[in-house]
């Protein structure tokens, strides 16, 4: 599942290859992925003919700014295995792709997303904090914004599990399984731990694995895991796979201390992975 690190490395790429260009065509092949939108016209109608002003990105969201007669920003949700693909116009089209649009120059920009968990939505205006995907959006991990004394004054009113509550978007912004987990490693803090357990000391921990394991894998271009679900804007894996401490290594050994990694499951079915040894 696409995360901060994912959206992240998209975003800068697309801001290497589309500003400039102009929305000449929209085609949209899967109603779903406009879901948000009374009709498929509705979308194209908002987005064609405009120039793409900038890319950004707001936790696991690409925002593509639009300008025209009113700035109009979309929010591409990557979804379980959503991603974004520049390629010219006459490459073969892949499977799943679920959006087309065609740029002046001679690109498309095309989103494809074989489990259709994604979204595409145009909005208007770039006030991104004031869009419904946003609205209660915890802040960005890697911003002033996020302290070590607001997360710990945030978890200290948590009684979930710390991996449940770091996958939670309203207490920071970005993360999932992989990163949650990679952070609990990092930190040497049990996923399982109640998040009020903490101390200022462990939060002050938690926040700095937070920042280094995001800015690894951002330098990475991110993490693909076996199922290579993820693939960035010019169809290449991401390669922080290869320094994965916990995600996906259950009965595997700890590569610090040689035990074997332990998997639980926990709320809403989701799978955590940690070094008995190495978290406490």
């Amino acid at each position: 599942m696409p995360e901060l690190p994912e959206a992240e490395t998209i975003a800068r790429q697309l801001a290497k290859e589309t500003p400039g260009r102009i929305v000449r065509g929209v085609v949209i092949r899967s109603p779903r992925a406009v879901r948000s939108h009374r009709s498929r016209a509705e979308f194209a109608r908002l987005v064609r003919e405009r120039r793409i002003a900038g890319v950004g990105r707001r936790g696991k969201a690409v925002l593509l700014f639009l300008n025209g007669r009113s700035p109009t920003t979309v929010v591409v949700r990557l979804g379980m295995s959503g991603r974004l693909r520049v390629c010219p116009s006459r490459s073969r089209l892949e499977r799943h792709t679920r959006a087309i649009f065609s740029l002046s120059g001679g690109r498309q920009l095309r989103f494809i997303d074989p489990r259709q968990f994604g979204l595409l939505a145009a909005r208007r205006g770039t006030e991104v904090e004031s869009f419904p995907e946003f609205r209660n959006c915890g802040p960005e991990p890697l911003s002033r914004e996020f302290t070590p004394g607001r997360l710990f004054r945030a978890l200290a009113r948590r009684s979930s599990r710390l991996g449940v509550a770091l996958m939670d978007q309203r207490l920071v912004a970005g993360i999932g399984k992989i990163y949650a987990d990679e952070i609990c490693f990092r930190a040497g803090l049990s996923p399982t731990r109640p998040s009020n357990s903490l101390t200022e000391d462990d939060c002050r921990r938690l926040w700095n694995a937070v920042r280094q394991v995001l800015r690894s894998a951002i330098r990475f271009q991110g993490t693909s895991t076996g199922d290579i679900a993820y693939l960035d804007a010019y169809g290449e894996q991401g390669r922080f796979r290869e320094r994965l401490m916990a995600y996906q290594r259950s009965g595997r050994p700890c590569r610090a201390c040689g035990t074997a990694i332990r998997r639980e499951r926990m709320t809403g079915g989701r799978g955590m992975h940690w070094c008995p040894r190495c978290q406490r």
